[in-house]
């Protein structure tokens, strides 16, 4: 008896797992745009579809009452109904469900542009370290101005074994304008994106040019150890933070760009979501990344290899963030 009824409860949850998938993807969606912009064909299948469910949660809670698919029906039609009647908006709640899984999915939507924003900041900071030890002069013009001087004169009288205590004592200054200057730098390649990506392109390879040059220089005045652990705790969400808002700008470049068979207006409407969503997304990682730098970063006393590794657990995370959320599907009972 109790075999069958098993069986029953797959062949239920078989029979109607693709209309409580499609409500579900379609529910995410109104929490995310808002439900007056999802178009009037899809907010109709989406009645349907919840009619669907209620009745499905009927019959489960009469025949399998306590199952994990009786669960799972309860969320999905509350939620639902919260979107289609216009329960009242729960922000904290619609906040939660946009960071914990609609931005894993638009990041992953959006790994194009990404990819480029990343591939330029990378490529130049390989440019900007091997100028630091190919050409000083004018590696040393890529430099904030009013450093210039001082990290020069602490390189030429610095080492190579990694203990030159000068250099370290620049570090958190160098430490605290890049966090600035990211800042700056990730608006900057954010409303780029309204120049056909020409100024987001600048911004990431300046960026890219400067980072690299002070880990070229660290390294060759022998504070490369020093100068990664004041950088790499903070980095690892800062640095992403950077690539994103520069992923945002090149969706906006791609609107205007290549705008199909949409004219450039109606293009860029049609994307300024995405990327609008891909910066806001990012203003944590730049919140946490502050927070880091502020009470780890300029801590003494802990091993600058223990920082590093800090950073890169850090970083894992974030990798984990990006590929795993945002992918539940309905119950297989």
């Amino acid at each position: 008896m109790g075999g069958r009824k098993r069986v029953e409860e797959r062949e239920f949850v078989a029979g109607s797992k693709d209309v409580w998938e499609r409500l579900a993807v379609a529910v995410a969606e109104a929490r995310e745009r808002g439900i007056r912009r999802i178009s009037a064909t899809a907010l109709k299948q989406m009645h349907e579809d919840y009619r669907h469910a209620t009745a499905d949660l009927a019959y489960a809670q009469t025949h399998y009452r306590g199952s994990e698919t009786v669960v799972y029906l309860n969320r999905l039609v509350a939620f639902s109904h919260g979107e289609l009647y216009g329960l009242p908006p729960r922000r904290l709640a619609a906040i939660w469900t946009f960071l914990s899984a609609g931005y894993p999915r638009l990041m992953r939507k959006n790994w194009k542009p990404i990819a480029i924003s990343t591939g330029i900041f990378v490529v130049a900071s390989a440019l900007g370290f091997a100028l630091a030890f190919t050409n000083y002069p004018l590696a040393r013009t890529l430099l904030p101005a009013q450093y210039r001087d001082s990290i020069g004169d602490s390189i030429q009288r610095g080492g190579n074994d990694g203990s030159n205590e000068e250099m370290a004592q620049y570090a958190p200054v160098f430490s605290s304008y890049i966090t600035a200057n990211n800042i700056q730098v990730s608006l900057m390649a954010f409303a780029g994106g309204m120049t056909f990506g020409a100024l987001t392109a600048y911004a990431l390879t300046m960026n890219g040019l400067m980072l690299g040059v002070l880990a070229g220089m660290f390294t060759k005045g022998g504070g490369a150890l020093g100068f990664w652990a004041l950088i790499v705790p903070h980095g690892a969400l800062e640095l992403p933070a950077i690539m994103l808002a520069g992923a945002a700008g090149l969706v906006l470049a791609r609107a205007l760009l290549f705008p199909g068979d949409l004219t450039r207006s109606d293009a860029l409407r049609a994307n300024s979501g995405d990327a609008v969503r891909l910066v806001l997304g990012a203003v944590p990682l730049l919140i946490v990344a502050g927070i880091i730098e502020a009470f780890l970063t300029p801590r003494g006393g802990i091993d600058p290899g223990l920082k590093i590794a800090f950073g890169a657990a850090v970083f894992a995370l974030l990798v984990a963030y990006v590929l795993l959320p945002g992918r539940k599907s309905a119950p297989t009972a």
